[in-house]
């Protein structure tokens, strides 16, 4: 059996296409954003990628979160609290920033808008749960782009791959900056050992230590296969829709190394006083 389905986008006229109806279909998060038909947009230089609230959405949630971990971490009233604070914002330069803009990067090589937006009640989740119950909600927002309104439907098969790309390429990066803290962190340990004498030192352990575990936790958290057809879900379940053996590869792998340092079985957090 058949069904009719029309699409409307804003600026575009509707469309008509006729599909065998599939439960698991995914329908387009409507972005608002206005699809650009120009497939071959050249940018003149790298801040025409963005526009002026996306800068203001990253650096909103960049505070946020970076606040929220900085909470979980140390007790606010201490005057080390800012220490792990500018720690957290240095980190989540690496892991938040880029890992948003591995999605809108990958997102425009497609030909398709791309911004990021923040998600303000997520944002104030994520604060509220971080000062009431140490934990953090780490969705402060998401890269949302606008697809040719038909591309789900004439090839349902690409735009799954594409899709599933694009969502990885973020967790993926918290993955390779996991490593490269952890590289960076025993690269002092072997030369300066645990015990630390100086402040700069100290700093040292707190940025290369936190970016490990945070690195790793994003990409682990983002990799949850959360989501449903109406509902645009973690990067986690766009990535298991499209290839299942690259999720459980990107998922364990995260997932294991942050097991192994809050376990204590790769001594991080008791280096740095956690």
């Amino acid at each position: 059996m058949q069904k009719e389905v029309k699409v409307i986008k804003r600026g575009n006229p509707s469309v008509r296409i006729y599909r065998k109806k599939k439960a698991w279909e995914f329908i387009p998060f409507k972005s608002n954003l206005g699809y650009n038909q120009n497939k071959q947009k050249k940018f003149k230089n790298f801040a025409s990628r963005f526009s002026l609230r996306e800068i203001e959405d990253i650096l909103i949630a960049w505070l946020a979160l970076s606040f929220a971990f900085a909470v979980v971490l140390y007790p606010l009233e201490n005057s080390g609290f800012l220490l792990y604070f500018l720690a957290s914002f240095i980190v989540l330069g690496a892991a938040f920033i880029m890992h948003e803009l591995m999605h809108k990067f990958v997102a425009q090589s497609y030909g398709y808008e791309a911004q990021f937006r923040m998600f303000p009640f997520f944002l104030i989740l994520a604060v509220v749960m971080a000062l009431l119950i140490g934990f953090v909600f780490a969705l402060p927002g998401a890269t949302i782009f606008e697809p040719d309104p038909r591309e789900p439907y004439t090839d349902p098969k690409g735009f799954t791959e594409r899709y599933g790309k694009i969502s990885l390429a973020g967790p993926l990066i918290d993955i390779v900056f996991g490593f490269i803290f952890l590289a960076l962190f025993l690269l002092i340990y072997v030369f300066v050992g645990s015990n630390v004498t100086n402040l700069l030192t100290a700093f040292g352990y707190i940025v290369t230590g936190l970016g490990t575990f945070i690195s790793f936790y994003l990409g682990a958290f983002n990799m949850l296969p959360l989501g449903s057809a109406s509902f645009i879900g973690l990067d986690g379940y766009k990535v298991w829709r499209w290839n299942k053996v690259y999720w459980a590869i990107f998922f364990v792998i995260p997932v294991a190394m942050t097991v192994l340092i809050y376990l204590g079985y790769i001594p991080i957090l008791s280096v740095i006083g956690l």
